[in-house]
C-alpha cells in the first residue's frame, strides 16, 4: 500500500486530528463512512419510520453477503449477532454434548473463549486447556490433548495479549482428520488478516465489529458451516427463528435451516449498517494490502523496541503474528500507559507488556512519536 493510498484512507478517520490511536486490538475508532451510515439510518428512521423497512431489509442482506465475502463463506452461513461472546455461546449451548466429551481451548484465551466452555461442566463436558508454551499455541500440544472423546477445539485466530497468530489451516486440517469440530474466535484478526473458512476447515467463527473491523460496538458476525446449521440447536428462539417469520396470525414452529435461525428477533439495524460500511471500506482497501501494511508497522514497532533493549513478547516472524505487538522494559506499565494517554497516544497493557496495535491508516511517525513519548517518561 503506497503512501498516497494510506493518506487517502487516513482522511476517513477524524481521530488522527487529535490523537495517535494504536489500540485497535481494544476498541477502535470508526471511520467517516461508518458514521455516515448510522446517520443515514437515523435520518430515515426519524423522517419515515417503517416506510423505509423494505430498503432496510435489502441493506441487511447486502451486509450479510459482504460479511460472507470477507471470510470466503456463503451468505446463508452468516448470522448477525450482538458480539463475539454471543456467537461462541450459540455454539456452546447449541451442540448436543454428551457427558464425558471434552472441549480444548488455550489457557490464556480472552475470557469470551473460556467461559462458554467452562459453563458446560453442568452437562458433564470436560474443559481442557492447551498449555502456554513460549507465548504460542503449539499444534503439538493440542495433538497430545486430543482423545476419542474430544468433540471440539476452539481457539482465537490471534491471541489478544501478545498477537501470536495461530496456523489455522494446519489446525483446521488436524481437526478435520480427527473428525473434531473447529471453532474460531476471530475478533483479533478479522479486518487485518485475510480469512478463508473453507481453506482452514473452520466450522464456526465469531467476531465483533469494534476492533480490527473498525465498526461499532454491539454488533458482529457469526459463521456456521451450512452442513452444521440444522444440527446446532438455537438456545434463543423468537419470531425470526422460523421459516414463516411474517406469518404472525398463524404461528408455525419450523426453524430456518440456515444460519439465520440464530437471529431470533428484531435486529440492531443501526449497528448492522455501521458494520456494513466498515466492511465496505476494508474490502475496498484490500485485505492482502491491509495485512502487509499492518505487519510493516509491526516491524517498525519491533525495531524501535529493540533499539531500547525492550523485551519483545510477540513472535518476530511475520507469519506468526497479527496486528498486536507487545513489549516490556524497565518501566511501570500502568504508569506509562496513563502517561501516554495524557499525551494523546492510545495503547494498552495486556499480557505483562505494553500492547501496541496499529491499523493500516496509521503511519510510521505515529510509531516514532510513541517511542519518543516513552523515552520521555523513563
Amino acid at each position: 500500500m503506497d503512501d498516497k493510498t494510506v493518506e487517502k484512507y487516513r482522511r476517513e478517520f477524524p481521530v488522527i486530528e487529535n490523537y495517535i490511536y494504536l489500540d485497535h486490538a481494544g476498541v477502535a475508532p470508526i471511520s467517516l463512512r461508518v458514521r455516515s451510515a448510522v446517520e443515514v439510518f437515523l435520518r430515515e428512521s426519524s423522517e419515515g419510520g417503517a416506510f423505509h423497512y423494505p430498503a432496510w431489509t435489502h441493506k441487511v442482506n447486502e451486509v450479510r453477503t459482504n460479511c460472507a465475502r470477507l471470510i470466503h463463506a456463503e451468505a446463508d452461513e452468516i448470522a448477525i449477532v450482538k458480539n463475539t461472546s454471543h456467537g461462541l455461546s450459540l455454539v456452546a449451548e447449541g451442540i448436543d454434548w454428551k457427558a464425558g466429551e471434552n472441549i480444548l481451548f488455550y489457557e490464556r484465551e480472552f475470557p469470551s473463549n473460556i467461559y462458554p466452555w467452562q459453563n458446560l461442566k453442568r452437562k458433564g463436558v470436560e474443559a481442557r486447556t492447551i498449555p502456554f508454551t513460549r507465548g504460542k499455541v503449539q499444534i503439538e500440544d493440542i495433538e497430545k490433548l486430543i482423545d476419542s472423546r474430544t468433540r471440539m477445539v476452539s481457539v482465537s485466530s490471534v491471541q489478544f495479549a501478545n498477537g501470536f497468530r495461530v496456523d489455522l489451516k494446519r489446525l483446521g486440517g488436524l481437526c478435520r482428520d480427527r473428525n473434531i469440530l473447529f471453532c474460531v474466535d476471530a475478533i483479533q484478526s478479522l479486518g487485518v488478516i485475510p480469512m478463508d473458512v473453507r481453506d482452514c476447515n473452520v466450522d464456526f467463527l465469531s467476531a465483533d465489529a469494534h476492533k480490527w473491523l473498525l465498526g461499532p460496538e454491539g454488533v458482529g458476525m457469526f459463521y456456521c458451516r451450512k452442513e452444521l446449521a440444522e444440527h446446532l440447536t438455537p438456545p434463543l428462539i423468537g419470531w425470526k427463528s422460523v421459516q414463516s417469520e411474517f406469518d404472525f396470525d398463524q404461528p408455525h414452529f419450523v426453524l430456518k435451516r440456515d444460519a439465520q435461525r440464530f437471529e431470533e428477533g428484531s435486529m440492531n439495524l443501526m449497528g448492522i449498517f455501521g458494520l456494513g460500511a466498515a466492511i465496505d471500506l476494508l474490502l475496498e482497501a484490500g485485505m492482502e494490502d491491509i495485512e502487509q501494511r499492518v505487519l510493516d508497522l509491526g516491524d517498525k514497532i519491533i525495531k524501535e523496541a529493540d533499539k531500547r533493549g525492550f523485551e519483545i513478547l510477540t513472535p518476530r516472524e511475520r507469519h506468526e503474528r497479527g496486528g498486536n505487538v507487545t513489549f516490556r522494559g524497565n518501566f511501570e506499565l500502568e504508569a506509562v500507559r496513563s502517561g501516554l494517554r495524557e499525551k494523546g497516544i492510545m495503547v494498552n497493557v495486556r499480557g505483562g507488556g505494553l500492547r501496541v496495535s496499529p491499523h493500516f491508516y496509521n503511519i510510521e511517525p505515529d510509531i516514532e512519536r510513541l517511542f519518543e513519548a516513552v523515552d520521555g517518561m523513563i
